[in-house]
């Protein structure tokens, strides 16, 4: 799958497959074991990116930790002799060669890995909520109360992290950051009601809040209440049109709802927007454009995922053309 400005074109069956989004990558997959082992070191740098800077910036950090990362270890198993022949993939042609450094040499792997078990990258990922000035508290009891719960959050203590976020905003009902983490700390309890009220709450203090908006959205999905959760990512999109966040979670919402022409166009636009900035992120747009992809086929409607990939300038092609 490429675009204009990033990619040529791509075929089903590399559609499918889902694994032919870098320009060069090793013929050998990298084992699961390497790649928790790179990635633990990748996650460690992680947490000396700060969170205080723009999310593009951020994201930038994340992958130069995995490149540099990968460089290291290549570099270290040349030197002691650990390094073993290769067969590198350049569009389409096999190049072998023993002593080639390729900075993004299980890259997609360690990169999904790092998204599901480093807490450097989530809080990285989920920490840029902009502050007005509703966001923190003046008062000094509620942001002790506030910072208790966020170190309860952060040893997932949850319960206790609710008790606290509570404490903080009766003490300052404007505290919009404590709504915000109280609605988390819901909805990771599978408290999705209550969680909805705590993002309201938030989005009255401040309707341009990205964390209410994002996660408002995922709470009405998981109650089955397609139609809120839609406009609530719709409505993400329309204040943060550069977030893929809010295209991703429209692209499943209006799919789930059988409204298939907004969900793979939705899909392909978080797709293209977590490739602008290699997002940790990617992984999950492509596996839901494959499914899509194979679910219409079967339904005899694949007409509407070429139409979507044409609208999003996608060109797919079939390998026998």
């Amino acid at each position: 799958m490429k675009t204009a400005n990033y990619f040529k074109n791509v075929s089903l069956t590399a559609l499918l497959a889902m694994g032919s989004f870098v320009y060069a990558q090793d013929a050998n997959k990298m084992s699961s074991q390497k790649v928790k082992e790179l990635a633990d070191k990748a996650c460690g740098c992680c947490y000396e990116i700060s969170v205080n800077q723009p999310k593009d910036s951020i994201v930038a950090k994340i992958n130069g930790c995995i490149r540099n990362t990968i460089i290291n270890n290549q570099i270290f198993e040349s030197l002691s002799g650990k390094s073993e022949e290769k067969q590198i993939i350049v569009d389409n042609d096999t190049i072998v060669s023993s002593n080639i450094i390729i900075a993004n040499e299980g890259f997609d792997e360690i990169q999904n890995y790092m998204k599901k078990e480093c807490k450097a990258v989530k809080t990285l990922m989920f920490s840029d909520n902009k502050e007005n000035a509703n966001s923190l508290s003046k008062n000094k009891k509620a942001m002790k109360f506030y910072e208790e719960g966020l170190s309860y959050s952060d040893e997932e203590k949850y319960d206790m992290a609710i008790v606290s976020y509570n404490k903080a905003v009766k003490i300052d009902p404007k505290f919009a950051f404590a709504w915000d983490n109280l609605g988390i700390c819901y909805r990771r309890m599978d408290n999705y009601k209550e969680a909805i009220k705590c993002y309201k709450k938030s989005l009255e203090l401040d309707p341009t809040g990205r964390v209410p908006l994002m996660n408002i959205g995922t709470a009405y999905e998981k109650l089955k209440d397609y139609k809120s959760a839609g406009e609530s990512f719709v409505k993400l999109i329309e204040i943060y049109p550069e977030d893929p966040e809010g295209y991703f979670g429209a692209g499943r919402i209006f799919y789930i709802s059988q409204d298939y022409e907004k969900g793979v166009d939705y899909m392909f636009k978080a797709y293209l927007k977590y490739s602008e900035n290699q997002s940790p992120y990617i992984y999950d747009a492509e596996q839901n454009l494959a499914y899509y992809y194979q679910d219409l086929e079967q339904k005899g409607k694949l007409d509407i995922f070429m139409q979507a990939a044409k609208n999003n300038n996608i060109n797919i092609q079939d390998e026998e053309e």
